[in-house]
This record gives structure tokens, sequence and C-alpha cells, in this order.
């Protein structure tokens, strides 16, 4: 007869199993477990590319363009302010075109100029307020534009932003 008790587990093994004895932890099971998670969250659930968008295109201004920008004048400006669908505050800017020029344009791009009350530039964008397969605007029409912008810095002095061409694409049956 044997003294003492004898346990029904077999003894534990001393340094043996090398590398795989470290997953047998709860604690780095958890963390492959997370890591593994977050890897097929961003290889399945990320969304497309971004797609080319209008907003991404950007309409030339060579001398010709350049030349010809003088002949559009903007106006009627309104600024407004509406909250989205997301409970986040979006300020518009719309206002009028005018194409005094002789040529019919298919694309305007402008940039815009908010200030500071220091008449410093406290933003600066560069948006197309003129685009796409259907926008024309002949010699002496009128287009309207509106332009959202979602965050504006609060050191804006809540007056009109300046607005200039910066960009131009004349009509394919102009050339």
């Amino acid at each position: 007869m044997q003294d003492g008790f004898e346990s029904p587990l077999p003894e534990p093994e001393k340094e043996s199993g090398g590398i795989f004895r470290i997953f047998r932890h709860p604690a780095i099971i958890a963390v492959a477990t997370l890591l593994s998670l977050a890897a097929v969250y961003l290889l399945f659930f990320r969304g497309p590319a971004p797609s080319s968008s209008p907003t991404q295109t950007r309409f030339p201004f060579g001398p010709a363009e350049q030349a010809y920008a003088p002949k559009l004048q903007f106006g009627n400006f309104e600024m407004s302010r509406a909250e989205s669908f997301i409970h986040q505050e979006v300020t518009y800017l719309a206002g009028d075109v005018l194409n005094s020029g002789d040529r019919t344009l298919s694309g305007i791009e402008a940039t815009i100029e908010f200030q500071d009350d220091m008449k410093q530039i406290a933003l600066r964008e560069t948006r197309p307020i003129l685009f796409g397969s259907r926008a024309l605007l002949p010699p002496g029409k009128t287009a309207h534009f509106e332009i959202s912008f979602d965050h504006l810095p609060p050191s804006w002095n809540m007056q009109l932003p300046s607005v200039e061409v910066a960009g131009l694409q004349f009509a394919r049956s102009d050339r």
C-alpha cells in the first residue's frame, strides 16, 4: 500500500508544449479572438471603396478659362442653417451665377472663402457649382446653386463668404 493520496489526474508537464502552451491562457485566447473579429470586419464590412464623384473632379482653369472668368457674375447670395437627420447643423450658401459671356458652360467650380473678425481666411473650400451631363449655362442665362457646409469654424465672422471662379468647362459644341 502507498502512503498518502494519489491524484487521479496526470502530473502537469513542465516546460513542454513550447509555443502552444501560451495559447492555453484565457486572456490570450480572448485577444486573439478580438483581433480575428476586427480583421473580418475590416475585410468584409467596411463598404466599397469611394468612387470618383463630381466633387472630386477639377475643372480646367488655363488661360482661356481665366480670360472668361470675369464674364461670370455671382449674386443673390443667401445663407441658411438647418439640422440634418443625424442632428448636426448644416450651413447652406445659395446664390445665382450669370453667364454674361458668349460661350455655353457645362461646368463651373468656385472657391468659397469664409473670413474671421480680423479679415483672415477661416475656411477655404473649392466646390463645383454647375456640373453634370445636363448642366449647361448658355450665354445670358442664370443658374441657381446651393452648397452645404457640414462644419464652419467658430472663428467665422458670420458674414457672407467671397465666391470666385476656380475652374470652368466649356460645352463641347461651343469649341
